[in-house]
């Protein structure tokens, strides 16, 4: 797996000692952050969750780069066995505290092998964006300890067509920074997906009106009308800011058939 170089840049960028603290702050009360998760990310995440919960009765659940713990905890409540895998210590501190019945593991998967076995549900947040080459290399790894009937959720939180990613683009191309490749669009995101083994069977966009510095730009109520009329899986949603993705393996119906 070539990633040494970037996993080292990924890892630098997480592992300072007040990264989890401030990383926190970003959904701290009142902030957009916290408003688009509390209003559409955390209720749709819990309804797929439920689903599942239906479906099998619980099972085994894996968030892959846990970070603080903010994913992690609603899948607490929902499965049998919860784990959280992240590289960085002041991350997997905070989410200790958030999950205490939960296995939290802090080690880089890539560069140390390590045995987890195989989970019902595995997501993936806030992670594709910067993540480069490793993004490839992690989907590698997390198709090896998905079931072949299980589900993974990965979101994309800056799509590339939203008109917050539009703004972004140009003004890093204006810095001629080159990150402006880092976005990535649904079609992206869905070859990636494809190329690593998964199926992508369900998306849901939110978070069309764009916010300034973690500030909302409409009134709270206004706004969650608004953004309540363009969120979902219909075509204005593509547009969206914040991007999720259901997804099963590659052949899961007759893994499903077959059990």
């Amino acid at each position: 797996m070539a990633h040494d170089s970037l996993s080292f840049d990924y890892r630098k960028s997480h592992v300072s000692p007040d990264k989890g603290v401030r990383y926190d702050r970003l959904y701290a009360p009142g902030s957009a952050l916290a408003f688009y998760f509390d209003h559409f990310e955390r209720p749709y995440i819990e309804a797929q969750f439920q689903r599942v919960q239906e479906e099998r009765g619980g099972g085994r659940y894996l968030d892959f780069a846990c970070g603080t713990g903010r994913i992690l905890a609603i899948g607490a409540a929902f499965f049998d066995e919860t784990v959280g895998i992240d590289v960085s210590e002041a991350m997997t501190t905070i989410a200790r505290t958030k999950t205490p019945g939960a296995q939290i593991l802090e080690v880089d998967v890539l560069a140390q092998p390590v045995e987890v076995g195989t989970f019902d549900v595995v997501t993936l947040f806030r992670f594709l964006l910067r993540a480069g080459m490793l993004r490839d290399d992690v989907l590698q790894w997390l198709r090896g300890v998905i079931r072949e009937d299980g589900i993974l959720i990965v979101n994309n939180h800056r799509n590339a067509h939203s008109l917050r990613g539009v703004v972004f683009r140009i003004g890093h191309r204006i810095r001629r920074d080159g990150f402006e490749d880092e976005l990535l669009t649904d079609g992206q995101v869905e070859a990636m997906l494809r190329r690593h083994g998964f199926d992508v069977i369900e998306e849901y966009g939110f978070g069309s009106v764009p916010s300034f510095r973690g500030h909302l730009l409409l009134p709270r109520r206004l706004l969650l009308a608004v953004e309540r009329r363009l969120s979902g899986s219909g075509r204005l949603s593509w547009f969206a800011k914040n991007r999720i993705y259901v997804c099963r393996p590659v052949g899961a119906e007759k893994a499903v058939a077959a059990s």
